[in-house]
């Protein structure tokens, strides 16, 4: 996997069926958090059984098989860039069944911003709401509570 600059970034994300409906996230990020934060704007990465990384011509792909509960996810992301003040890709997600909100092909950008600010903890992505989230801790909690009661 290809690792951001420590710090914090700013990731715009757009739908390509939409390309008017634009957000944006703030991402605290440092090496150890990475192999989570840099996916966190990807729906459906939990319980990951499956990824492989590809490096190619374009930067790299990463394929993913994850479940939500019972519900298999299947995801495709293409990433390039220098990842030092800048990347950009793409994202595809499959799911076995069907969901309430499928984003269809998706694209996003970041830029770095500096250093975290006060406050902040590695792993802090603050959501266009406003409302501020520790995607590694979260996915540490969700995956600590193992799968009793999900049918993988």
């Amino acid at each position: 996997m290809p690792t951001r600059k420590a710090g914090q970034w700013e990731v715009t994300v757009r739908r390509t069926a939409d390309p008017g409906n634009t957000q944006k996230v703030l991402q605290c990020t440092d090496r150890r958090a990475e192999p989570i934060m840099l996916l966190a704007v990807v729906p459906g990465q939990e319980h990951c059984h499956e990824m492989q990384v590809k490096k190619n011509q374009q930067g790299h792909e990463v394929s993913a098989t994850c479940f939500v509960h019972d519900n298999r996810v299947d995801a495709t992301v293409h990433l390039s860039g220098d990842f030092r003040t800048a990347f950009r890709g793409h994202f595809e997600v499959k799911y076995s069944k069907p969901v309430r909100f499928d984003a269809g092909r998706t694209e996003f950008e970041g830029r770095w911003l500096g250093a975290c600010t006060a406050g902040q903890r590695v792993g802090d992505m603050v959501l266009p709401n406003g409302a501020t989230v520790n995607v590694v801790a979260d996915r540490k909690r969700a995956e600590s509570q193992g799968h009793a009661g999900h049918n993988h």
